[in-house]
């Protein structure tokens, strides 16, 4: 199923997006001026670092403009599904949003029957109308809920956590701005250092395997500290350090291996269009000195609920 995903889910479809990405970027700083005018606190999470994936995996997935301000809250009850408890029940709010969701694709995918059209989910209903057995009519709809999810949940977080560590780096924002600092490396170094996906989970599907000396039984369910593996002294020097010139960065932030994740082409596309025109855009754009950020209360995803910010100075009275 995860093959049948990537032959839609292609590099050549991520790249296409550059343009709508960048269309929704200028539209966002747009309203962010407007927003943040006359010294006024803006809210860059809710502005802006939501706004940007939700619109782009909308545009991907072919979702009406209209509808994507129903998204977020739908999203992070659902969200909450991924964090580690004992109970795998995801509770009624995530469990009504997971029907919500479903009766919102359901229509959608009959009208790509109707009416073909060139975005990832007329793709994968040709895909499940092939017929080779390789995704059901459920799956096609789980996934569908998924990739919208995972879209923009996860992409939100990079831009929050790196614009946070700049407003304790003003030599790198300057660095960033002129060209100093490539901003590709910034976005890897982001990635490492503040992973937005901290845990994840595996199961051990073979017998007789064991890590670092201990047996893992098959069936067995392993929690992977992703956030750890990034900061390994093992792996990298100076590994608390935040440093976008390494070159030993490589991220396990996306996965590896099989599991790797099929979006981080996507997610680290919508950080490199965001992050130079939202610097060159806002050259005074700072943390705003009486409100205090504020995280959210998660383990497995890591980011902020707000971070309330400045885009220029104040008018003096």
């Amino acid at each position: 199923m995860r093959a049948l995903m990537a032959q839609v889910f292609t590099p050549r479809r991520v790249a296409a997006l550059q343009p709508a990405i960048e269309e929704a970027v200028d539209v966002l700083l747009d309203r962010l001026g407007v927003a943040g005018a006359d010294g006024r606190t803006v809210d860059f999470m809710d502005q802006f670092a939501y706004q940007l994936p939700v619109t782009v995996i909308c545009e991907l997935l072919g979702v009406p403009a209209a509808d994507h301000d129903r998204f977020r809250p739908l999203a992070a009850d659902l969200a909450e599904a991924l964090e580690l408890s004992a109970d795998t029940d995801p509770g009624p709010a995530g469990a009504a949003a997971a029907r919500e969701l479903a009766g919102y694709f359901t229509p959608l995918i009959s009208q790509r029957r109707m009416s073909p059209r060139d975005d990832l989910i007329g793709a994968l209903v040709a895909a499940r109308d092939a017929d080779d057995g390789r995704l059901s009519e459920t799956e096609l709809l789980a996934n569908l809920v998924v990739l919208l999810v995972a879209g923009f949940e996860t992409t939100t977080n990079p831009l929050g956590n790196g614009l946070a560590i700049l407003f304790g780096r003003p030599d790198l924002a300057a660095a960033l701005r002129t060209g100093d600092v490539a901003v590709s490396g910034f976005i890897e170094e982001v990635l490492r250092y503040d992973s937005p996906v901290q845990v994840t989970t595996r199961e051990a599907r073979e017998e007789n395997q064991t890590i670092v000396g201990v047996p893992v039984p098959e069936g067995s369910v392993l929690i992977l500290l992703i956030g750890a593996a990034n900061r390994d002294p093992a792996r990298r020097s100076d590994p608390d350090r935040f440093d976008p010139t390494r070159s030993d960065v490589k991220p396990l932030s996306f996965g590896a291996g099989a599991h790797f994740c099929l979006g981080d082409g996507l997610a680290r596309l919508e950080a490199a269009v965001a992050v130079p025109r939202l610097l060159a855009r806002f050259p005074d754009l700072t943390a705003h000195p009486d409100r205090q950020p504020v995280r959210r209360d998660r383990l497995v995803l890591r980011g902020y609920q707000s971070l309330p910010v400045l885009i220029a100075d104040p008018p003096r009275t």
